[in-house]
C-alpha cells in the first residue's frame, strides 16, 4: 500500500539523475586527507583513541569514536523537543514526494509535545491544509487519544506577484504561520521574474507595501532564497516599519556562505532585529548533503549568539529522515556539539516563538 506522501502524477521518467554531491577534486581532497590521517594502518589502542580525540581528530577514527559519544544519547532530547517549534519543514501535499503527509506530520509533532511546525511550500498556499491537520490533532484530542495537540501553521508564499492584496487577505486565513517571499527552488524560476529593487537598489514598492502591511498585521516575513544583498535590503525596510523577520539559510554550510553573506554582515543583519535561520539538514549529512563540517555552523552559532538564531530542520525531503526525527537528531548533535541546552532552547523556543508572534 502506497503511503499518504506518494505523488502518482509526480513521476518523471526523465529525471532519474545523479544525486547531489561536492565537486570531484573536493571529494578527491576530502579522501586525501582522511587518508593522510589514518591511523588503522596499525592497532589503534584504547588509550591511543582518547588521545585522538582530545586533539579533535575523531572524525579519523571511524565509527568506533561515535560509539564513545558518552555525553549524548536517544531521548536526550525530549526536554527540549517538548514545547519546540519547527519553523521551516516540507509536507505532502506538494509539487513532489515528500517524507511525510501533513497529518502524520501533526500527528508525531504532537506525540512528541512540541509546540508549533510551520509548513512551507515553494509555490503555493498550504494554511487549508494546516487547518485541516490541526483540526484532525485536536479532535483526537477530543476522543483522548492524544494528550496534546501542536499548532499547526502554513506559510503564504509571493511565487508569482508582490502584489499587496495578497497580505490583505492571506491575513484572514486561520493557521497562517509567515509570509515568504519567493524561494524558487534549485535556481529554477517559475512564473514571471519577479524583482525585489529597482536598478538603483532601492527596494520595489509592493515589496515594501508587503513588508509593511505583514508588519501592520503581525505577520512574520521569511525572506526566501535571496542573494545577500537583496536580504540586506528587506530587512533594512522590516528594521524601519517594525516587521519581524528571518532570512533564510542564514547560516553557513560546508561550501558556500550563507544567505545572509559574509560574517560582518550577518552581524549588521542581526543588529536590525533580523533572525538568522540555522537549519538542520545542513548540520547533519545526509544523501543530499553528503559532507558538512558542522564546525562551521557551530561558529556561526559563536559569533552571532544565539539570542539571533533560529534553529529548524528544513527536513521533509524523500530521501531524508522525516522531520521530527530529524529534529530529534538535530538537538541531539548541537549538545554534543557543545551548545548549552539552553542556548538550543532559545533557538528553538524562545525566538521562533517570539518569530512567529505565538506570545503576543
Amino acid at each position: 500500500m502506497k503511503g499518504r506522501a506518494y505523488n502518482p502524477k509526480g513521476w518523471e521518467p526523465d529525471a532519474h539523475e545523479n544525486f547531489f554531491a561536492p565537486p570531484k577534486e573536493v571529494m578527491e581532497r576530502y579522501r586525501e586527507i582522511i587518508s593522510s590521517i589514518d591511523p588503522h594502518h596499525k592497532r589503534t589502542t584504547y588509550k591511543e583513541v582518547q588521545e585522538w580525540r582530545k586533539r579533535g581528530e575523531s572524525h579519523a577514527l571511524g565509527h568506533y569514536a561515535y560509539e564513545q559519544m558518552f555525553d549524548i544519547y536517544a531521548g536526550i532530547e525530549d526536554e527540549l523537543l517538548e514545547g519546540a517549534i519547527d519553523s521551516h519543514l516540507h509536507i505532502y501535499p506538494d509539487y513532489v514526494p515528500r517524507a511525510i503527509d501533513i497529518i502524520q506530520l501533526a500527528i508525531d509533532a504532537s506525540k512528541a509535545k512540541m509546540r508549533a511546525v510551520v509548513c512551507k511550500d515553494h509555490f503555493f498556499t498550504n494554511v487549508g491544509q494546516a487547518w485541516a491537520a490541526q483540526w484532525v490533532v485536536e479532535e483526537m484530542v477530543r476522543k483522548e487519544e492524544l494528550e496534546q495537540a501542536c499548532e499547526v501553521y502554513g506559510t503564504h508564499i509571493l511565487a508569482w506577484s508582490h502584489h499587496p492584496d495578497q497580505v490583505n487577505l492571506i491575513r484572514k486565513y486561520p493557521n497562517l504561520g509567515a509570509i515568504f517571499f519567493y524561494t524558487f527552488t534549485g535556481g529554477v524560476q517559475a512564473g514571471p521574474e519577479l524583482k525585489i529593487v529597482d536598478d538603483h537598489g532601492e527596494l520595489m514598492p509592493d515589496v515594501k507595501d508587503c513588508i509593511r502591511l505583514a508588519a501592520e498585521n503581525r505577520i512574520c516575513i521569511m525572506t526566501g532564497h535571496k542573494s545577500p544583498d537583496l536580504v540586506m535590503a528587506m530587512v533594512k525596510y522590516a528594521h524601519e516599519v517594525g516587521a519581524r523577520i528571518l532570512v533564510t539559510h542564514g547560516s553557513a554550510c560546508s561550501f558556500t556562505e550563507g544567505m545572509c553573506g559574509p560574517i560582518d554582515q550577518a552581524k549588521e543583519l542581526v543588529k536590525l532585529g533580523a533572525y538568522l535561520e540555522l537549519n538542520g539538514n545542513k548540520w547533519m549529512p545526509s544523501i543530499i548533503w553528503p559532507i558538512v563540517d558542522p564546525n562551521i555552523c557551530l561558529d556561526f552559532v559563536k559569533e552571532i549568539g544565539p539570542e539571533h538564531i533560529v534553529a529548524n530542520t528544513d527536513y521533509g525531503q524523500v530521501m531524508v529522515c522525516d522531520p521530527i526525527e530529524g529534529f530529534r537528531l538535530f538537538i541531539r548533535g548541537m549538545l554534543h556539539w557543545g551548545i548549552s541546552k539552553e542556548d538550543v532552547k532559545t533557538m528553538i523556543q524562545t525566538n521562533p516563538a517570539k518569530l512567529l508572534y505565538l506570545d503576543d
